[in-house]
């Protein structure tokens, strides 16, 4: 669930524009002029000194965020589902936070093409995409033709995201997507538990990870 919740706040709050936690800030327009071809995302240069950051097609506006964050304060879940989602929404600021593990869970295989089905749908597919690995991988059964098939489509869906997303957005933790239906093909459903509850404190495994890189 940490590789579900770390890809999953990066997706929110990159598209949710949060400020402080989107991956879409200055920094990250200027990487894309001198990594990427992509114009539009340019940082434009007014004539006063100051600096215009474009809107990005995978960021919503603020009325379209307000209107996301009154869904979730009606959403209801059964029982020990997910938190009382309502206590994690701040409508005024526009942005949804302090959502636990489980909470990611839920959204990133159920809510999340729901969530954001206002995106171009450039956007919105291949999100749904990732929705739909996160839950086979996750089934109560998993079929090992349908893993191969995920093993071969994962790293076509990261393509598809990083064509869209800032370079930031794809960090190694999103690169571990990659392995999870393989692991899942050699291990079963025990073997991938432990793969996707990979916890961020541990210091020694995401230092081997990022050295790899």
């Amino acid at each position: 669930m940490h590789i579900e919740k770390n890809f999953f706040d990066n997706v929110l709050n990159t598209i949710m524009d949060v400020k402080g936690k989107t991956k879409d800030d200055a920094k990250a327009h200027l990487d894309l002029e001198s990594l990427c071809n992509r114009k539009e995302l340019h940082l434009q240069r007014l004539h006063n000194g100051k600096v215009l950051k474009p809107k990005a097609k995978f960021s919503l506006n603020i009325e379209q965020r307000r209107e996301i964050c009154e869904w979730a304060t009606k959403l209801r879940m059964p029982d020990g589902c997910s938190s009382f989602m309502e206590n994690c929404v701040d409508v005024d600021e526009a942005k949804l936070s302090n959502l636990k593990s489980h909470d990611c869970h839920v959204f990133m295989e159920n809510l999340l093409s729901i969530a954001f089905d206002a995106l171009p749908e450039q956007v919105w597919k291949p999100l749904t995409e990732i929705n739909q690995f996160f839950k086979a991988l996750c089934s109560i059964v998993l079929d090992i033709n349908k893993l191969l098939q995920m093993d071969a489509n994962i790293p076509i869906i990261l393509c598809k995201l990083d064509r869209i997303f800032p370079p930031s957005f794809l960090n190694f933790m999103e690169h571990l997507h990659i392995h999870l239906a393989y692991e899942a093909i050699l291990g079963g459903q025990y073997n991938i538990v432990g793969c996707i509850l990979l916890k961020g404190n541990d210091h020694h495994t995401l230092r081997r990870i990022s050295n790899s890189l």
